[in-house]
């Protein structure tokens, strides 16, 4: 059984967060240690665009250096592959822990890649893109069978209505965050993209002390309505958050029913 990641340092050396790689390279199948990024030329080529764009902006002097991180749940030893990213700078302070909860089209995505090195270009910080479904070398972009029978192992909840499995994976990933040198574990937030919207419900459940800030972009909250209540912890938790959902009004992903009953659930749970 792997160590706790929360117990251990990662001595991965760090690199340029920036990546250098044509569209071509970005969505190739796993190649020299490379993981598939895009799911065809036309998005690895708009991300990248937007990317160098974003970059163009900044100060000369900013930028993010990155490493890949597998980190393992306690349970059954399941290994999940992330990347961290942490600003370039160095500052004898602590500084808040940013997690990042990609899509359904997993975590080796070019988007939240940019996305990280954004953020710790702009904020002293340091990002985790954390992985919900074991994918290491980008499977979830083509592979979409296996994708929706995993998405259906962590998110149908038991007949208790708990969904155990994402939980931990979503817990792990705050743990994993909290580990990183330099990082003031009481200064968490953790952003879910699509997907990404339902281990943010879990984390509001969970209520996990440290974790100060919960966020969606069209995250998506089908099942939420069937769920039981949390175990283990009373609406009077200190372990609350600042929580803020991104959703447009007619999102075609995200029914207004689902939408009002994830608000429900974050407001008798006690967040903000």
């Amino acid at each position: 059984m792997p160590p706790r990641c929360h117990s251990r340092r990662m001595t991965l050396a760090w690199t340029s967060g920036r990546i250098h790689l044509p569209a071509d390279r970005i969505i190739c199948e796993m190649r020299d240690g490379q993981p598939r990024l895009a799911k065809d030329e036309d998005y690895a080529n708009a991300v990248l665009g937007a990317w160098q764009l974003d970059a163009a902006s900044r100060d000369d002097d900013a930028g993010s250096l990155a490493r890949p991180i597998k980190y393992f749940t306690s349970s059954d030893g399941t290994c999940l592959f992330g990347h961290v990213y942490r600003t370039k700078t160095t500052s004898e302070e602590e500084v808040p822990g940013i997690v990042l909860f990609h899509t359904g089209a997993g975590p080796q995505d070019v988007f939240l890649r940019w996305k990280a090195d954004s953020i710790a270009t702009t904020l002293p910080c340091v990002v985790l893109i954390a992985d919900i479904l074991s994918d290491e070398d980008g499977w979830a972009w083509t592979d979409r069978d296996k994708y929706q029978k995993v998405r259906s192992e962590i998110l149908i909840p038991d007949k208790n209505g708990q969904r155990n499995r994402l939980a931990e994976r979503a817990e792990v990933a705050i743990k994993t965050i909290q580990a990183q040198e330099s990082v003031d574990p009481n200064r968490i937030a953790a952003l879910g993209f699509c997907l990404g919207g339902h281990p943010i419900v879990e984390l509001a459940r969970m209520k996990i002390p440290g974790v100060k800030v919960l966020s969606t972009f069209h995250g998506v909250f089908d099942g939420v309505q069937q769920l039981g209540s949390p175990v283990g912890h009373s609406p009077n938790c200190a372990g609350t958050s600042k929580i803020l959902i991104n959703n447009g009004r007619d999102d075609p992903f995200v029914p207004r029913e689902d939408l009002e009953a994830a608000v429900k659930l974050f407001k008798d749970l006690g967040h903000d």
